[in-house]
């Protein structure tokens, strides 16, 4: 019996491959790759409309992740163009292509089917994945994830060089070589394929709702201390000419004297019991003069709105898209010599100065500006902390003192420097441990312990941010 050698001895003859299906199979092969590129791409940017940030803005992608997202998109495309080229070649039988060669069958299912049940496989895991977590971890999601998408290319690619080596036999290193080459090339030059305007779609959001570049600040109020419940944001941003606006939450410009029908119809809304711990929100831009500001929380204290929350840049890339970070705020009374009645004016009412039933015998001052005086003594941030700290007493009154240069960054520096060394000074004199306690009440606010509620309220009556403020 003649031994049938030609499975062992097997290559391709390109020569009984006309050349309009050759030229015709690398035209499908590119068209393939480009048709997947755009699928992906789509699907990024899909996902990324999908969700928004805090402010209904999309989430932006830095042109530096963009790129390395586009030639992961890319090389996988042009891996899967190669592997449409090469089983549209192959699918028809030729002399030792033939029917009763099993090689050809096993080329044929590697290339059409092992790279996309592969794929398919990959993405039900990697896209539900980074669907859910690409959006909260931002540029971290590209570094933690390089890896395993540089070495799921060469896993694909290999594959090819697989096949490539298995059916030529004449030249194969220089073909390979070749081929590698092309694939580099034809990655990199896909990979600069924008399918969709993105920067038009993100100029047309960001105009309806620009980005207010709030202050950074050393503390935030703690995630267990907000309350559960929408509160009113107001925002405050420069207009055409450097002046300050006002704005509501949908970025729509008001008048400050609005301000009490928007605060009125906020809390008709809200439940009863919830009324009295109603506290606006201020998103407020960093470079704005602390004098616009006061002159609005001023117009809130009229209102009867005793308390505000500033707030702060949100550091944490998990969850900064999901919204600000916060400081409270008790507005102080000083304010009603900051901004005496005008003549034409009408009276004012009377208003409770809760400053009054102190009694101060010392009243240490504090310049608000790039550069911190305390008491006429230049300091930096920490060491104002210090300061603070060695200086509070029950006697003892801070008067901030503004410049008409210093802007609400500075303002912000001073004021969590402050509330950072009152917390300090309720941590050193709580008889237990202090974060715990605060953690151990709002965790059991149906059944608090009457003897940490009792600590907690004596540190909060001991130490207080008392201030009074006045331009200079």
């Amino acid at each position: 019996m003649k031994f049938n050698h030609l499975f062992y001895n097997s290559h391709v003859n390109f020569k009984s491959i006309s050349k309009q299906r050759i030229v015709f199979s690398v035209l499908f092969g590119l068209a393939s790759a480009v048709l997947i590129y755009s699928f992906f791409y789509v699907l990024r940017e899909v996902d990324r409309m999908m969700f928004l940030d805090f402010e209904e803005r999309p989430i932006v992608v830095s042109e530096s992740d963009r790129q390395l997202f586009n030639l992961f998109f890319a090389s996988i495309s042009v891996v899967l163009g190669n592997s449409i080229a090469i089983s549209f070649l192959l699918s028809r039988p030729q002399k030792v292509f033939s029917r009763r060669n099993n090689k050809r069958n096993k080329i044929l299912n590697d290339q059409a089917f092992l790279g996309f049940n592969f794929i398919h496989w990959f993405a039900k895991v990697w896209f539900m994945f980074a669907t859910f977590s690409s959006q909260f971890m931002g540029s971290k999601f590209i570094t933690n994830f390089l890896w395993p998408s540089i070495f799921l290319m060469i896993v694909l690619y290999f594959d090819a060089w697989k096949t490539l080596g298995s059916v030529i036999k004449k030249g194969r290193w220089k073909t390979i070589c070749i081929h590698f080459i092309t694939f580099l090339l034809l990655t990199f030059c896909l990979s600069k394929l924008n399918i969709i305007d993105y920067e038009s779609i993100d100029k047309k959001a960001f105009n309806a709702r620009p980005t207010i570049e709030v202050p950074n600040s050393i503390l935030k109020d703690e995630l267990l201390e907000r309350h559960y419940y929408d509160n009113l944001i107001f925002k405050m941003d420069f207009t055409e000419g450097k002046n300050v606006g006002l704005f509501n939450e949908s970025y729509q410009s008001i008048e400050f004297y609005e301000a009490y029908s928007y605060i009125d119809d906020w809390k008709n809304d809200m439940a009863i019991e919830f009324t009295h711990r109603a506290m606006p929100k201020l998103r407020v831009n960093k470079n704005i003069p602390i004098k616009s500001i006061k002159a609005f929380e001023f117009l809130l204290f009229q209102y009867g709105q005793n308390r505000i929350i500033y707030e702060v840049q949100n550091e944490d890339a998990p969850t900064k898209n999901l919204g600000n970070n916060q400081l409270k705020y008790s507005i102080s009374p000083s304010l009603l010599n900051v901004f005496p009645r005008r003549p034409y004016e009408p009276p004012r009412p009377p208003y409770y100065n809760y400053l009054d039933t102190y009694k101060f015998t010392d009243t240490i001052r504090v310049d608000v500006q790039k550069k911190v005086r305390f008491n006429e003594s230049f300091v930096t941030i920490e060491d104002l902390i210090t300061k603070i700290k060695n200086s509070y007493s029950s006697s003892t009154l801070f008067e901030y003192v503004y410049t008409e240069g210093t802007t609400y960054q500075d303002y912000i520096n001073v004021l969590s420097a402050h509330k950072k060394a009152i917390l300090e000074l309720k941590r050193s004199h709580c008889k237990f441990d202090y974060d715990e306690m605060i953690l151990q009440i709002h965790r059991n606010r149906f059944s608090i312990d009457e003897k940490l509620n009792a600590e907690r309220f004596r540190l909060n009556k001991k130490f207080q941010l008392l201030i009074t403020e006045r331009f200079q």
